[in-house]
C-alpha cells in the first residue's frame, strides 16, 4: 500500500496563466479596454464588453488573479468546492453532508483547507468561481455543454463531480446504469403506470427526455431518465404509461399537494410505482401515499441511500457520498483516476 500524499506533494504542472497583455493582443484591443472590461465596465459598450469578455473566456482568461497578492506572502494549499445549491443546502442534504466530509478528511489529511463556493446553480457559472484564491477546483455542480471551453482552459487543476467534460477529470458513478437497475426492479411488480419524481429539465432537455439512442451527457438528470427510459423500453413498457413529475430538489416537501394531486387523478385500483430520483422525493412520495387505500403501491424506490431511507424502509440505489469526496480531492490533487463510481440496490420495505 503507497503511502498517503503530504501537505507538501506537489501539484500537477500547470498551463502559465494568462495576462491582461496576452488577452489583448489576442484580440486586437489595447490592455486598458480588455481591463475596463473586467473593473471598469461604464467606460465600455455593453456589446463591445459582452464580445471581449466572451473571447477572453474561450482563451482561458477569467480576469486578474485575486491570488497573486496572497501567493506572494504565503503559500496556499487550499481546495475550493463550488457546489450548485446555497449554504444551508450544502449542510442539511444528507449526500451533500457526507461528500463534503470525504472532501475534508482527505484534506485534513494532508494539512490542507477547503473554500466553499455555493449557490452557483444546477447550470453553473463558472467566471465567478474561476476568481478562486484556491490551489484547485472540485466542480460539484453540473456543467452545461457551453461552459466545456472554460473547463478546459481552467490554468488550475480542476475535477468534475456528478457531471463529465471530455478530456476533463471527473468522478461520478454510472447514473445511467443505476436508474436502470431501480427500473428494472420496479417493473418487477408488474405496475400499471410508473411516476417519476424528477430534478428538473430545461425545454430543451425536457424534448430529448425519451430518447432511446441518446449519447451520454454531464447531466445527472438526463443520465438517470435515460436509464429509467431504457430499462422501460427493454422490458416492453409503454413509455406512454410513464408519468414525470419535475420537483424542486431544493425543497422536495413542498411538492406533495402536487403528488397528492397526480394521485387522485388515476383510476382506482391502479397498480402504481414510484421512483425517485434521489431519496428525499421518494420519501416525499412515501407521505403522499400514507394512509393510501384506492391505488395498489407496487413498489417505491429512490436514490443515495440517505439514514432517512434506511429509517423509513425505502428501497433505494445506494452510493457512497463520502468516498466520492475523498477520489474528488485524490484525483485534482495526485491525478489519481478513478472508474465510475459503484451502486448497489437496497431492497426494504418499498
Amino acid at each position: 500500500m503507497s503511502a498517503k500524499p503530504t501537505a507538501t506533494a506537489a501539484f500537477a504542472p500547470r498551463k502559465p496563466r494568462l495576462t491582461l497583455k496576452d488577452v489583448a493582443a489576442a484580440l486586437d484591443v489595447s490592455r486598458t479596454t480588455v481591463s475596463n472590461a473586467f473593473n471598469r465596465p461604464e467606460q465600455l459598450s455593453e456589446a463591445l464588453r459582452a464580445d471581449i469578455l466572451a473571447k477572453a473566456r474561450e482563451l482561458g482568461y477569467f480576469g486578474p488573479d485575486p491570488a497573486a497578492r496572497a501567493l506572494r506572502s504565503r503559500e496556499i494549499r487550499q481546495v475550493a468546492v463550488v457546489f450548485h445549491h446555497d449554504l444551508s443546502f450544502a449542510l442539511a442534504d444528507p449526500l451533500s453532508i457526507e461528500f463534503l466530509r470525504g472532501v475534508a478528511q482527505e484534506l485534513d489529511a494532508r494539512g490542507m483547507t477547503m473554500q466553499l463556493i455555493p449557490k452557483m446553480g444546477r447550470t453553473v457559472s463558472l467566471a465567478y468561481a474561476f476568481q478562486t484564491t484556491a490551489d484547485a477546483l472540485v466542480v460539484y455542480a453540473e456543467v452545461d455543454a457551453d461552459l466545456a471551453p472554460e473547463v478546459k482552459a481552467f490554468s488550475k487543476p480542476i475535477v468534475l463531480v456528478d457531471t463529465g467534460v471530455t478530456g476533463v477529470p471527473s468522478v461520478r458513478m454510472d447514473d445511467r446504469a443505476g436508474a436502470a437497475a431501480a427500473m428494472d426492479h420496479a417493473l418487477k411488480g408488474a405496475p400499471d403506470r410508473v411516476l417519476v419524481l424528477s430534478f428538473t429539465l430545461d425545454e430543451r432537455q425536457r424534448k430529448h427526455r425519451l430518447d432511446l439512442k441518446s449519447p451520454r451527457s454531464g447531466s445527472v438528470t438526463m443520465e438517470r431518465s435515460h436509464g429509467y427510459v431504457g430499462a422501460a423500453h427493454k422490458a416492453g413498457f409503454d413509455l406512454d404509461r410513464i408519468d414525470w413529475l419535475e420537483m424542486d430538489d431544493n425543497k422536495p416537501a413542498d411538492e406533495i399537494d402536487r403528488i397528492t394531486e397526480y394521485l387522485k387523478q388515476l383510476p382506482a385500483r391502479t397498480k402504481l410505482a414510484v421512483l425517485g430520483m434521489a431519496d428525499t422525493m421518494a420519501l416525499v412520495g412515501v407521505e403522499a401515499l400514507r394512509g393510501n387505500r384506492r391505488l395498489d403501491v407496487t413498489s417505491i424506490v429512490g436514490f443515495d441511500d440517505i439514514p432517512a431511507a434506511a429509517a423509513a424502509g425505502l428501497t433505494t440505489m445506494r452510493q457512497d457520498g463520502a468516498l466520492k469526496g475523498r477520489l474528488a480531492v485524490r484525483q485534482v490533487l495526485d491525478g489519481e483516476r478513478s472508474d465510475p463510481l459503484p451502486f448497489e440496490l437496497v431492497v426494504r420495505n418499498t
